[in-house]
């Protein structure tokens, strides 16, 4: 009993809040998702609430492991959880495959899930093994160490890249890339290589947009395997009211229902603007629509507060492989949540990539919970 209640006071309550009141908010949007789609409604809100509970018993499972065990066995995790991703090759799902031109879903039987996202946490528990093991603390390195450093690095995360390659995966992959420069930024590699990073992503961004849209550019991106879809999805970005018909169809469906929620959002007798895919790609559609702005500014407020609890958590623990870890899964969430929500707005390309929480679909929902419970489960400084 007393071992039990003992548990119950060190759960960080202050983490958990802002997780609990995510998936709330996620029964709640795949509720009117449903309904403004004529949907099942009673179908979808119980799916949503087992994925909803399965997710908060992953977290406090993984919450019981010992994060030292986690970076422990990193590398070994890391491996196992590519084997799913090399199945692709072979049991992709074809109904999403010929939707989407991606690998995307593994279809094994009745299971059909994503193995990329459980690779997001063994990828930055694996980084940081090897970021700690290769720069010690409050050293200063040279330019020379720090290139080293980072071609090991990347030298690490290849296997991943390359089966996101294969899998057409593209949105995916700037995930990882974005958790890898936040690694980078927190370990202390020369500003000069950073801002050298960052010119060259400039470049190589202006670069596809003059390719996409000249006919020589065209040829080169379809030598590099770039779909249609995938240049439709960057013309439909710079113009999207030229396509309004055809490629750009659902961004700016999009734009019209997140601009026709005003500042307190629609009554819900009011006449909905129809968005494909709502209850996934553009789940903020809904919240934006019902709730109008400030209904969306809680849901934002609501994820920046999740990302401040997790940054203190790991700062408390004292540990550098704590904090590293916190840092690379929140910018992993971080871009989700800003890749998703621009696309809705129509201030960045569709990418496909989910709202964390809130979008339709289990395997994102539960491997945030075990991601998040890793950080739950770790503890300040004075309890370790």
């Amino acid at each position: 009993m007393r071992s039990a209640r003992r548990n119950v006071e060190k759960i960080n309550y202050a983490l958990f809040l802002p997780i609990f009141l995510l998936l709330l908010i996620s029964v709640w949007v795949q509720y009117q998702a449903a309904v403004l789609d004529g949907n099942p409604v009673k179908s979808i809100v119980i799916k949503q609430l087992i994925f909803a509970i399965g997710m908060l018993c992953i977290l406090f499972g993984s919450s019981l492991i010992p994060f030292r065990l986690f970076i422990k066995y990193a590398y070994w995790l890391y491996g196992l959880s590519l084997i799913p991703m090399m199945l692709l090759q072979f049991f992709y799902d074809p109904t999403m495959y010929q939707l989407t031109g991606t690998k995307r879903w593994l279809h094994l039987g009745p299971i059909t899930w994503q193995p990329s996202e459980l690779v997001k946490i063994t990828f930055v528990l694996a980084v940081v093994l090897l970021t700690i093991t290769l720069r010690q603390e409050k050293v200063r390195y040279t330019l020379k160490e720090d290139l080293i450093y980072m071609a090991k690095i990347l030298l690490l995360a290849l296997p991943t890249f390359l089966l996101m390659f294969l899998q057409r995966d593209f949105g995916t992959s700037i995930v990882f890339i974005w958790a890898l420069m936040a690694i980078f930024v927190i370990a202390g590699v020369d500003w000069r290589i950073l801002l050298t990073g960052f010119l060259g992503v400039a470049l190589a961004a202006s670069a596809l947009l003059l390719f996409v849209f000249t006919k020589w550019g065209q040829e080169i991106l379809y030598t590099l395997h770039f779909k249609e879809y995938q240049l439709d999805r960057v013309r439909a970005w710079i113009d999207p009211f030229a396509y309004k018909d055809t490629i750009a169809y659902q961004q700016v469906r999009s734009m019209l229902a997140t601009s026709s929620g005003g500042v307190f959002g629609q009554s819900l007798d009011a006449q909905s603007i129809y968005v494909p895919v709502r209850e996934s790609d553009m789940v903020f559609t809904v919240v934006a629509e019902r709730f109008g702005y400030l209904g969306s500014c809680v849901v934002l407020f609501t994820y920046f507060y999740l990302f401040y609890q997790m940054i203190m958590t790991g700062l408390k623990t004292n540990q550098r492989a704590s904090l590293y870890y916190c840092v690379g899964f929140i910018f992993i969430l971080l871009f989700q949540v800003f890749e998703n929500i621009g696309a809705a707005i129509g201030i960045l390309p569709l990418t496909g990539i989910p709202l964390p929480f809130l979008s339709q679909g289990g395997t994102s929902l539960l491997t945030i919970g075990l991601g998040l419970g890793i950080i739950l489960g770790m503890k300040p400084k004075q309890n370790n």
